[in-house]
């Protein structure tokens, strides 16, 4: 997801007690160059090296013939490499788009395999810590750039091990999705991936969940949020979708089951049952207006990276009910039990 505009930096505002402040730098050992050998642009990431960056640092990053795709357009002075590769990533990410689940995850996997490497090669070899992205983490260390160097992982998903147990949990739950169970990482992927989190000097990410599985070497960034929006002031409610396994329509048919309107479900139905037979929907698409009308939103999935959308409403002061999963602050969301409390509340608001 590319940046809107330009990243927020400590040093162009006058600002000194807010989140972005002080400790959200990279602090690298004495001396030690640091190389930023990132993937695609979280705003939250993109603020974080602008505070960061010094002369002879090295941010890296894919790309073709420069900042192409947008999603790796990091600001100037990105070094943007492995042209050959990034245009095989993509291209293996539209062949396989429509693939399922397992298909996919085993397809991008490869293609990340082989940009990591690509990226290897660029490396500034006097670097002597690296802030690197997640997807490349495996594959760094298989081509020998982790060896004599320290480094951070800028984290964008659960490990894999925790996505495991989470979607085995929740399968054990639903039974008889074919979705919830598509995809199982290598076992020695899975361990391997383990093994470099814990040689990890820190782990980085906005994503609260991420960071409570690191409790002594988090190094937790504010989400970015849009300016607050005119309040939605809707009573309806809403699931955000997509309508598959992972992201526990289940649930959300069961805290739904008593509202006076239909329950608004956004995105692709994924599952080959009707999972929502015998409950009124009324299915939405996304755009400018997506929240008009909502008062609250059901989020219960298993995982979540970006919540983006989440971030969104709650700017709008939609109230967000999730789990911890959802990767927001504790304080933006409210927890799924109490929905049946206050949905009438919502209601209420509204009228």
């Amino acid at each position: 997801m590319s940046a809107p505009g330009a990243p927020r930096s400590c040093a162009s505002c006058d600002e000194t007690g807010c989140a972005m402040n002080r400790r959200h730098r990279v602090e690298a050992p004495p001396a030690a160059r640091i190389a930023y050998v990132m993937d695609e642009v979280w705003p939250e990431y993109a603020s974080m090296i602008a505070a960061s960056l010094r002369p002879g640092d090295q941010l890296l990053a894919p790309g073709l013939l420069g900042p192409r795709p947008g999603r790796y357009r990091w600001p100037a002075p990105a070094v943007h490499a492995g042209a050959l590769a990034t245009a095989r990533r993509h291209l293996v990410m539209r062949r396989v788009a429509k693939a399922s689940g397992g298909v996919r995850q085993r397809a991008y996997l490869a293609a990340d395999r082989t940009l990591a490497r690509a990226l290897a090669k660029a490396i500034d070899w006097r670097a002597g810590h690296l802030v690197l992205a997640q997807a490349w983490l495996p594959w760094l260390d298989e081509a020998g750039m982790l060896g004599g160097r320290s480094f951070d992982v800028a984290m964008s998903r659960y490990p894999f091990g925790e996505i495991h147990r989470r979607l085995d949990e929740a399968a054990a739950e639903i039974g008889g999705s074919p979705t919830i169970a598509d995809f199982r990482a290598d076992p020695d992927l899975v361990a391997r991936e383990a093994d470099l989190l814990a040689r990890a000097r820190r782990i980085v990410t906005p994503h609260h969940g991420i960071a409570a599985l690191f409790p002594q070497r988090a190094m937790r960034l504010a989400w970015h949020r849009r300016p607050a929006a005119a309040p939605a002031g809707g009573s309806r409610v809403a699931f955000l979708g997509p309508t598959i396994a992972r992201q526990r329509p289940d649930i959300a048919r069961m805290l739904a089951a008593g509202l006076d309107s239909p329950l608004i479900v956004f995105g692709d139905m994924l599952e080959p049952a009707d999972l929502w037979a015998g409950l009124p929907i009324e299915r939405r698409g996304f755009g400018p207006n997506w929240l008009d009308g909502i008062g609250a939103i059901l989020h219960p999935a298993t995982l979540t990276s970006q919540p983006r959308r989440l971030l969104e409403a709650v700017a709008a002061g939609v109230a967000v009910y999730a789990t911890p999963a959802c990767g927001l602050d504790p304080a933006n969301y409210r927890p799924l039990a109490e929905f049946g409390r206050e949905s009438a509340q919502i209601r209420a608001r509204a009228a």
